[in-house]
């Protein structure tokens, strides 16, 4: 049995979506009756990594209360070593979406993402996603009505295959790489339950969780 733990949700973003996105993807997968699928809280994780799951997915933005005066970041200190120690001795993540959000650029999470979310222009807009880099036509694009990620990422030191362009400016949709005996992750699209049940994106996710528990860069 292959075992993954899930953070999904927060004030932007609603669980139950990113429960139907993740299921969709997974069902893609020819061994997923062979899955054991964990939705956790942010006070689990700690507990959860302990147990050394399979895949840690984290579709959680940092700030429990974005809009309060006084924001709560559930990444602590410690928490933040815990996630290294468990990708070093061969854990793996996938960073969804708001997986990347809020996170201090300094953190130890960050620096393993080698990559993080910058800004999205307000709204949805149409996103042009292409599995090879500046290909706008093609089998290998598609269109998506969605939230542009614009993100930093230290595309030197990691496998770029995913590419985003709207409007607004190109970007990195998609990235990973290896990190000590451990496996990262991160896959920017998408925000609302449309999107993230979109063929497309859920076909990617799930070669992206496949890559996690089994393939080789």
């Amino acid at each position: 049995m292959l075992n993954i733990a899930a953070l999904l949700g927060d004030y932007w973003h609603d669980i139950d979506d990113l429960k139907a996105g993740l299921q969709a993807a997974i069902s893609r997968l020819h061994y997923h009756e062979s899955i054991d699928l964990q939705y956790i809280t942010h006070e689990e994780v700690s507990q959860v990594l302990d147990d050394k799951p399979d895949l840690f997915i984290n579709a959680k933005m940092a700030q429990l209360n974005p809009m309060d005066e006084q924001v709560i970041i559930w990444l602590t200190e410690d928490l933040d070593k815990k996630l290294v120690n468990y990708i070093k001795e061969g854990g793996s993540i996938l960073a969804w979406h708001a997986g990347m959000a809020g996170y201090s650029p300094e953190s130890h999470y960050i620096h393993m993402l080698r990559g993080y979310f910058v800004y999205h222009p307000p709204g949805l807009q149409q996103v042009i996603y292409m599995c090879k880099e500046n290909e706008k036509s093609g089998e290998k694009i598609f269109f998506l009505t969605d939230e542009h990620y614009l993100v930093h990422c230290d595309a030197a030191n990691t496998k770029v295959d995913l590419w985003s362009t709207s409007a607004d400016g190109d970007s990195l949709a998609g990235w990973k790489h290896h990190y000590a005996k451990g496996k990262i992750c991160c896959f920017t699209p998408a925000h609302t339950k449309d999107g993230m049940l979109n063929t497309n994106i859920s076909s990617l996710l799930a070669g992206k969780i496949n890559w996690t528990l089994f393939n080789q860069l």
